[in-house]
């Protein structure tokens, strides 16, 4: 039988070999099943949640590259738009944390 925190790292390392191979789809179930289980949210919760995490982080890769280029404007739009994406996100969790402790 398998702890919590065995599948808790089945279901991190998962997702990161999703991201490494391309394959959004898993990437998005593996990070779901994650927060599931380590929030205790329900995984439909789980999957929104983590939907505008994986948006915000392109958001990131986008601001970077164009910051890295001097293309301070362009970046800033990006960095923005991640921080708008992660209030969704951080939203979701806190409001799903409430509504399971309480």
């Amino acid at each position: 039988m398998h702890s919590k925190a065995d599948k808790l790292a089945q279901y991190e390392v998962g997702w990161w070999q999703a991201h490494h191979r391309g394959n959004k789809k898993a990437l998005l179930q593996r990070m779901a099943k994650l927060y599931q289980l380590l929030f205790n949210m329900s995984y439909s919760e789980a999957a929104k949640c983590v939907k505008h995490r994986v948006a915000a982080a392109k958001e990131h890769d986008l601001a970077e590259e164009l910051e890295d280029k001097g293309k301070q404007k362009e970046s800033n739009k990006h960095w923005k738009k991640a921080e708008q994406l992660l209030r969704k996100h951080f939203t979701l969790l806190v409001k799903s944390k409430l509504r399971s402790c309480c």
